[in-house]
């Protein structure tokens, strides 16, 4: 089974550069280039490497409820603290990254049609790969900053200083556009696993069409509009048979399982050719590694039922001083908490007098500052310090399970076909190892609202969702204002007494949060960039 060969590097035209009317010798030039279904291909391939890396993706949950930044010098924790302003990298590079997968999707489109193909099929499929990757970069834009200038056409360095804002709502009809317009170029399924495919084409708007909804710029009224199209690419999703909920949800995100049924789409990463450092970022320190650059909450612990399906504050059956079992299963696949193995066979233990672990809280400052530890791509086979930053495990973008949840919360805040929505929501419950009681008796809109946001907590959690949830559904004010933040339970050696890790790091949030800045630099290059609410 091939994967995408996402490595490749494109020649300098790509990035602008000018070739004046001579064709150089050191690198391929468009005079050149643009001839062959082989370069449309190599081209397309180049875009795929400015999707997120695991630390940008997943490290968005540290700026939410359900976790926190470990380093306290990071940019993700001025964000959290709500002390970050317009200077601080966050904001510069993640607005750079997309934009230079834009700025590459520009480039294509302008010289694509350059090429005569002997295989039009295949010029077609790679440049509806392009569109649909430039449409899932502009929601990424969107999603943080709001209003972003909408650039189709390569642009020069003049032009770029003069460029405005596009209102959100024009981007938005720009993605739904475009997809809708590409997708019957996309296949149903590929062996060249990676690669854009209609169902993940669809579930890019599904995603995009759900966060329109939220109106998180509070100038775009058409959340009925919204739920509506995202309704419908989660159902011709589901409706295409392609993608199952994987049996094994403790298994999802190991190297065993890459690509598996139900991958929508990822980034796929090759050891030694084009790796991450996903261990290096989030493992354990006593596996050698810099320590996790998240730690997770109770928030997200407490999250999780116990097994019988009940909150763990009605359920009699809940033991605090053992409150990490009987429990969602999901808790401890996302998890690592007092007691559990660890890939390299042995114990995690962050409880304070009990071992000399390396991951005790307060040994080092790399240590999780909560005593729990993300699960999620957490692998054997990158254990070790050669292994450490040479990570290969693909990292997932979409799953299946998101598109159930996205085509059960659409149904339940248009408030039609619930019993579907309900559906929807107990065959994840009910997933060959997590078998959690199947819901029942929920009819009313609102019953089902809880029902499908508790179950993205926890069925999502630690992805990089949560980050974004909160702010569509505006409800970042309340559950990311903390004077203090808690962590693991757990038993104190000498007393027997029940403790509750607590830090006095504090998360703040205010109204200006729910956009990103425009980064300082772009607004010192161009003073047509006016600035979001609350960060001037």
């Amino acid at each position: 089974m091939r994967k995408i060969l996402i490595y490749i590097t494109l020649p300098c035209f790509l990035a602008g550069c000018d070739v004046l009317d001579t064709i150089p010798t050191d690198r391929v030039s468009s005079e050149i280039y643009w001839t062959t279904d082989q370069d449309a291909e190599y081209a397309a391939n180049a875009v795929y490497r400015f999707l997120e890396d695991p630390a940008a993706l997943l490290g968005l949950d540290e700026m939410s409820d359900i976790a926190r930044a470990t380093f306290e010098t990071s940019d993700e924790t001025k964000v959290e603290a709500s002390i970050a302003d317009s200077q601080t990298n966050i904001f510069q590079n993640r607005w750079n990254d997309l934009y230079k997968g834009i700025r590459r999707c520009n480039d294509y489109m302008t010289n694509v049609g350059k090429i005569e193909p002997t295989d039009a099929a295949l010029v077609n499929r790679c440049t509806a790969e392009v569109r649909t990757l430039r449409c899932y970069f502009y929601a990424r834009l969107v999603s943080y900053f709001g209003d972003v200038p909408l650039i189709t056409t390569p642009i020069d360095i003049e032009e770029s200083k003069i460029v405005t804002r596009t209102p959100v709502s024009e981007i938005y009809d720009f993605i739904y556009n475009e997809i809708m317009e590409v997708v019957n170029d996309l296949p149903e399924t590929t062996a060249e696993k990676g690669r854009v495919t209609k169902g993940a084409a669809y579930g890019i708007l599904a995603r995009t069409m759900l966060f329109a909804a939220g109106n998180v710029t509070g100038t775009d009224n058409r959340s009925e509009l919204y739920f509506q199209r995202a309704k419908e690419a989660a159902d011709a999703v589901i409706s295409s048979g392609v993608y199952t909920l994987f049996p094994e949800y403790e298994n999802l995100f190991t190297y065993a399982n890459e690509n598996n049924s139900e991958v929508v789409f990822d980034k796929q990463f090759i050891k030694d050719v084009y790796s991450n450092s996903v261990m290096n970022n989030f493992g354990a320190v006593s596996l050698g590694n810099n320590g996790s650059n998240m730690s997770p909450t109770r928030i997200l612990a407490d999250e999780y039922e116990t097994i019988n399906g009940i909150d763990i504050e009605k359920d009699p059956s809940y033991d605090p001083k053992n409150p990490y079992e009987n429990r969602d299963p999901r808790l401890k696949y996302t998890l690592y908490t007092p007691g559990d193995t660890l890939p390299n066979g042995t114990i995690y233990d962050s409880r304070p007098g009990w071992s000399s672990s390396a991951d005790v809280i307060g040994a080092s400052y790399q240590v999780s500052k909560t005593g729990l530890l993300p699960r999620k791509y957490i692998n054997p086979e990158d254990i070790g310090q050669s292994n450490r930053t040479n990570c290969g495990i693909n990292l997932i973008i979409m799953r299946y399970a998101e598109i159930l949840l996205i085509a059960a919360e659409t149904r339940i805040e248009l408030n039609t076909e619930l019993d579907i929505a309900l559906n929807y929501i107990n065959q994840i419950r009910q997933r060959e190892d997590v078998q959690m009681p199947i819901l029942t008796g929920l009819t009313t809109q609102n019953d089902l609202r809880k029902a499908v946001r508790h179950e993205r907590m926890v069925e999502l959690a630690l992805e990089g969702h949560r980050f974004f949830d909160i702010r569509r559904w505006k409800i970042a004010e309340d559950v990311c204002n903390m004077s203090q933040i808690e962590g693991m339970q757990y038993i104190d050696i000498d007393t027997g007494e029940l403790i509750t890790v607590t830090t006095d790091y504090q998360k703040k949030f205010t109204e200006r949060d729910y956009l990103w800045p425009i980064p300082y630099n772009e607004r010192q290059l161009n003073t047509n960039l006016t600035q979001n609410e609350g960060w001037n």
